[in-house]
């Protein structure tokens, strides 16, 4: 049997770690002798009142009774004094950070017309995992360690009804990859997941089947496995995306593909060969700088991507 993965002598801050998905990583990080953070908003949230705190206080005792080690953490991640004292109590209590999972969220309202929504989902989901590395990133760079998982989600790829939290896990997606690529020279390794698990969250979407199927296949353990290996010291990658669930693991690729060149194109010509533009002919992972070595092949001039 291979090595198994350890976290011993590690620090992990987990963040909606009173339940659902957040609950079933901190629960392995700890069975796999990591130290872990359980942090859940304390204050009122989707009618649960002040029941984050009493959440992440049961996850811990789950964690104490099994043999682990954890402490419980009700600060707000949307709140930068918030993300400031969560990391601040795990260096109070450990004196140092190794693991950062951002999985806390909201639902989402969908309702493009009340900008007080979306605001609300932005600064959970992604003004909260700013806050959280903003706030733990002096010492990972000082100690040149540390291992993130970020969570996205597939609904950036649309999903009717969806544009707040679709757009606040784009946010989360494109952090993720620019941390990495900021940081490719250092030992800091960030990755994001796409996780597809039964969650109080996901438990809420209005088509009965669908959740019934959910609740069958995909349990939020099965998710915890992959997000434990990324944020394992022998990670291999930087800077990718996973979509995960049922026990299945998946790189997630944005590609660009050949499309239509015409050094003198007119707009006749963009539509005269709108075919081409659409065809998904020789898709190429994507980055920023990936797409001018395409344009590199194609120009007379290929600049410094010869």
């Amino acid at each position: 049997m291979a090595e198994e993965l350890r976290f011993d002598d590690r620090v992990a801050i987990v963040t909606g770690a009173g339940g659902g998905l957040g609950r079933a990583h901190a629960m392995l990080l700890a069975a796999r002798g990591a130290r872990v953070v359980v942090n859940d908003y304390g204050g009122p949230r989707d009618g649960l009142g002040e029941g984050g705190r009493a959440m992440a206080d049961a996850v811990v005792a789950s964690i104490t009774e099994a043999g682990g080690t954890a402490i419980a953490n009700a600060d707000s991640v949307a709140d930068p004094d918030g993300a400031d004292a969560l990391v601040a109590e795990a260096l109070d209590t450990w004196g140092r950070v190794d693991v950062v999972v951002n999985n806390a969220g909201i639902t989402g309202q969908g309702n493009f017309a009340d900008p007080e929504a979306y605001q609300r989902v932005y600064g959970v989901h992604l003004v909260g995992t700013v806050n959280v590395l903003r706030a733990v990133w002096p010492q990972f760079t000082e100690r040149d360690y540390g291992r993130v998982v970020n969570t996205t989600s597939g609904s950036v790829f649309g999903a009717a009804g969806s544009g707040d939290y679709a757009a606040a896990k784009g946010g989360v997606f494109a952090l993720s990859r620019n941390l990495a690529q900021d940081h490719a020279d250092t030992n800091i390794k960030v990755n994001a997941i796409m996780p597809m698990a039964f969650t109080r969250m996901t438990a809420a979407i209005p088509h009965p089947p669908t959740v019934d199927w959910l609740e069958k296949w995909f349990a939020p353990e099965k998710v915890a496995p992959m997000v434990a290996f990324l944020c394992h010291e022998s990670v291999p990658c930087t800077g990718e995306t996973f979509t995960v669930g049922g026990g299945r693991a998946a790189h997630v690729v944005f590609a660009h593909t050949a499309g239509y060149f015409d050094p003198d194109a007119t707009p006749e010509s963009f539509r005269d060969h709108f075919d081409d533009v659409m065809a998904d002919r020789d898709p190429h992972d994507t980055s920023g700088f990936a797409e001018f070595a395409r344009y590199a092949t194609l120009l007379p001039d290929p600049g410094p991507f010869a």
